[in-house]
């Protein structure tokens, strides 16, 4: 047949006809087969059968024969998957050379589809029907050839209208280019999504509604033939109740920022008065500005204890807001704990003797050097010790050192011992928590209830712990867990 008589033939034949060269170049096509195939992506002049219908047509070029009907997954230019049915026909010349092919295909995807649908029946139908989810079976040209009850009611469509679709059809039209790319990776190389971690979609109802789904995708062989078990779930409710947890937590974090801002500016407002309140109170309780009757001196002393208070409780909010608000700056470095501690129990042992209790930091025979922020360590320790002598009545309060490992860290264990009357266990649990108070009522009204909060938030940051261990009637231990330096 000569070139004119095949090109003549190619262009009125009713199935998809291509006419090639010897290394599979395409010289003509007909009409129909660029129904079929659509114009290649980079619409060459000249494009290869492997552009038209992928990467399988190299093989086939190769073999060198003719071939009478070969069935492969070929694709579009569009990107979509289709059943073709091959016939190819080499041309040769005098010296038994290839000139050309002449190349038939035929759209074998209905009858692909009909096919796995009469296979997945046969084998699963009475399983889907029992499943609670919304089942889609899909074939390896990403065509629908089954769908449960679950899911004709989940789309509003029923499975005779469904088979042979290919499934984008249950997406909305805006997601369906940027799925194709995910279905034929799944379907090329499928791999188990547990429901759960499985894909976050949007379905489509039949009445055009949109609904977010959730799918969980499956590979099975079926009599040789690869198909992928798709289970979906309408999860409206799920992120209906994801939005308002949402709402909430923004509403909760607005709602912080303001209070830190609050906090942190109403505690430099307040303060500074109050500064010179105390500071006026004590120039008159040192008489500069003349001598002061009994009575008064006791009221201005009454005064300068209040005003203390609420400087107390003025900067324990101060630090709470910064800590809260992340802004406070600690800096991490070698610290000797039992010389911080030193430092403290000076401070506070003229008021424990006055009550005739000792107040004793014993020296370690071990290193006492741990990761910690200075400041910060002395202000715990403060807290620790100051506490400690505030509700021990007899006896008196210790301070020990020991290396230990906690939670698999290396870690230096500082525990302040009080011979006081212990905690119940009921208020244990709660010591911790902000502006809680328990013990003597004469002495929680001395306190604000931020100091153990304070502390443990302050030994958090420094990557450490704070633990208790107490009994009614036989005191309290305090431990603090510090990192050991290197």
């Amino acid at each position: 047949m000569d070139a004119a008589t095949a090109l003549l033939v190619v262009e009125h034949a009713p199935d998809a006809m291509l006419l090639l060269d010897a290394q599979g170049a395409v010289r003509a096509w007909n009409a129909a087969a660029s129904r079929l195939l659509g114009p290649p992506a980079a619409a060459p002049t000249n494009p290869h059968l492997a552009d038209l219908i992928g990467e399988a047509a190299h093989a086939l070029l190769a073999d060198g024969r003719d071939i009478e009907h070969h069935d492969f997954v070929g694709r579009r230019a569009d990107g979509t998957r289709m059943h073709i049915n091959l016939s190819l026909r080499v041309q040769r010349n005098g010296r038994g050379g290839v000139d050309g092919h002449v190349c038939a295909l035929r759209d074998a995807t209905a009858a692909r589809v009909a096919q796995d649908r009469e296979r997945v029946h046969a084998r699963y139908r009475g399983l889907f029907a029992s499943l609670p989810d919304a089942i889609v079976v899909v074939n390896d040209s990403g065509r629908i050839v089954h769908a449960n009850a679950q899911a004709e009611a989940l789309f509003g469509r029923v499975d005779a209208d469904l088979v042979g679709e290919a499934v984008e059809c249950l997406l909305p039209p805006r997601l369906r280019a940027q799925h194709l790319p995910q279905r034929n990776s799944c379907l090329f190389q499928p791999g188990l999504r547990p429901m759960g971690r499985g894909l976050e979609l949007f379905g489509l109802r039949a009445d055009g509604s949109e609904f977010p789904v959730e799918v969980s995708l499956g590979p099975i062989e079926l009599d040789g033939r690869r198909l992928v078990i798709s289970a979906i779930r309408d999860i409206s409710d799920r992120k209906a109740i994801e939005h308002t947890l949402q709402l909430k937590n923004d509403e909760l974090e607005r709602a912080n920022r303001a209070k830190d801002r609050f906090l942190a500016t109403m505690s430099h407002e307040l303060r500074t008065p109050l500064n010179a309140i105390l500071g006026f109170t004590g120039l008159m309780l040192m008489r500069l500005p003349g001598p002061l009757t009994e009575t008064q001196e006791r009221q201005l002393t009454h005064v300068q204890n209040s005003g203390r208070h609420l400087l107390a409780l003025i900067n324990d909010l101060l630090d709470l807001a910064r800590i809260e608000s992340g802004h406070a700056d600690l800096v991490l470095e070698d610290v000797d704990t039992i010389a911080v501690f030193d430092e403290v129990a000076a401070t506070l042992r003229p008021a424990a003797e006055s009550r005739g209790l000792s107040l004793a930091v014993r020296p370690a025979p071990v290193p006492t050097v741990a990761r910690a922020d200075r400041r910060a360590l002395r202000q715990v320790a403060l807290n620790l010790l100051g506490n400690a002598v505030k509700f021990t009545t007899q006896g008196g309060v210790q301070v020990r050192t020991e290396p230990a490992r906690r939670e698999g860290r290396a870690m230096l264990a500082i525990a302040v011992a009080d011979t006081g009357v212990g905690i119940a266990p009921e208020d244990q649990a709660r010591l911790f928590q902000a502006f809680v108070q328990v013990g003597d009522r004469r002495l929680r009204e001395q306190g604000t209830g931020l100091g153990l909060h304070l502390s443990l938030k302050l030994v958090e940051q420094m990557g450490g712990a704070l633990t208790l261990h107490s009994e009614p009637g036989a005191g309290s231990t305090f431990t603090l867990w510090l990192p050991r330096a290197d």
